[in-house]
């Protein structure tokens, strides 16, 4: 019984450290949450992964675009083998019985427990410290613990014996000593370590594809970011719809609170206020795909459709020397396999590079039907027009069409009307032109249009 109770507590504080690990991920999880948890696995039986991994996912993640997030933090922390980084008490026994007592008289158990004091001691540590400190500083501050070494049960004899077998984390030494148990406290060091950054490492990964200029993305990266622009919009398009919930009430509506509490003797128990109508505004998107910007436009129209619940309505153009609407595409099929047909079809690789001038020429001549009092217009593009006519009249007319018109240039501020680019004269006739190099600097833009 005391054993199942020991358990038990390891069981619980496995699962307490996983909560952990999701919330420096930036994931939510609510008190209630974890309490909820514990009642689903009394429920489960642990052997069948699946299962019990539902049973987590289930409990812990109210939004289902946070899965992916909790995925790669279960598989970090539960299906990722500890026996590639840290021996195992069955790795470091050699007794006759076929691997129940240690070679130095300690028996699994003591290594367990062992393990446990090496963890609670890197818990310990200031919450920078892990961070901070490289994994031959934490087992160097380990066996350097009179306090741990001292003690009488297994970690100190294990000190004891590593210390004249101390060298590098990666294994290599010098001197004559105790192998098993210096490998061991590396291994462990090395293994608490990796977990207690589990969180916070796919965080900042997150945070840095986010921040990388776009244009800077290797080809790796780039696979990556389409699935975070995914959930990122998402999460943008969960918190921009709660805000407009937030603020859909207006003024007090006092003949209706009046008559609503008569009963009470017109005390107001109950408050009614006058509901705001809140206008989903309509968009339009004309995107330059040409290959100095092909990148962005990516991304760009990823987030668009991502984000289009939140508009009444979406048209979106393609352009590089002649303008297509490419909104059926979306329509049809999924984004990805839109944005690979959007860029791998002939129509738009008319003309030896972008024409800008002829491009809004051909939409107010035959696209202007798109344009409205409550239409925003965006243009992505690096204003480069090749020398050519800029087309300002028919830009100047799209303008005053719409609501307003925002230019969300990819070009670093100082590059505008350097060379080829024209980007000064389509700024002045512009609401905003915009400096944007990565996908924050994109998804703040957006999340401004509805405040």
């Amino acid at each position: 019984m005391l054993y199942a109770t020991e358990e038990q507590r390891r069981g619980t504080r496995k699962i307490l450290e996983f909560i952990r690990i999701l919330k420096d991920a930036d994931v939510r999880v609510s008190p209630s949450e974890s309490i909820d948890v514990f009642g689903a696995l009394g429920h489960v039986d642990f052997t069948d992964r699946t299962v019990f991994r539902q049973a987590l996912a289930t409990t812990l993640v109210k939004d289902y675009t946070d899965l992916p997030i909790f995925d790669r933090c279960f598989h970090e922390f539960f299906d990722r083998s500890p026996s590639s980084e840290s021996p195992g008490p069955g790795e470091l026994v050699g007794g006759p019985d076929g691997g129940e007592t240690y070679e130095k008289g300690l028996s699994a158990l003591d290594m367990l427990e062992a393990g446990e004091e090496i963890d609670a001691f890197i818990d310990g540590m200031d919450e920078t410290a892990p961070g901070m400190l490289t994994e031959r500083d934490a087992v160097n501050i380990l066996l350097d613990d009179e306090r741990l070494a001292s003690s009488s049960g297994a970690l100190g004899m294990m000190i004891m014996n590593a210390r004249s077998r101390r060298g590098r984390p990666d294994g290599g030494t010098d001197e004559e000593g105790d192998d098993a148990a210096l490998s061991f406290i590396i291994g462990r060091v090395r293994r608490r370590m990796r977990e207690r950054a589990i969180g916070s490492s796919i965080r900042r990964r997150e945070e840095y594809l986010l921040n990388k200029y776009i244009y800077q993305l290797k080809p790796a990266e780039v696979q990556e970011m389409r699935e975070l622009v995914r959930r990122f919009g998402q999460k943008l398009k969960n918190r921009i719809t709660l805000r407009k919930k937030r603020v859909k009430h207006g003024g007090l509506d006092v003949k209706r609170t009046l008559r609503s509490n008569l009963a009470h003797g017109g005390i107001p128990f109950r408050l009614y206020y006058r509901d705001r109508k809140i206008d989903r505004p309509q968009l339009v998107v004309l995107c330059d795909i040409s290959s100095s910007v092909n990148q962005y436009s990516r991304f760009m129209l990823l987030l668009t459709y991502t984000l289009q619940g939140l508009f009444s309505k979406v048209r979106t153009f393609a352009f590089i020397s002649n303008m297509v609407e490419i909104t059926p595409l979306f329509m049809e099929m999924d984004p990805e396999r839109a944005l690979n047909s959007i860029f791998t079809d002939t129509d738009f690789t008319y003309g030896f590079g972008s024409n800008y001038g002829r491009c809004f020429d051909q939409f107010v001549s035959e696209f202007s039907d798109s344009l409205g009092r409550k239409t925003t217009v965006l243009v992505l593009g690096d204003a480069r027009n090749n020398n050519q006519d800029p087309g300002l009249d028919s830009f100047i007319r799209i303008k005053e069409s719409s609501r307003n018109i925002f230019w969300l240039n990819p070009d670093r501020r100082h590059l505008w009307n350097w060379s080829d680019s024209i980007a000064g004269i389509y700024a002045a006739h512009s609401t905003e032109m915009k400096e944007v190099n990565n996908v924050l600097d994109l998804s703040e833009f957006i999340d401004r249009l509805f405040r």
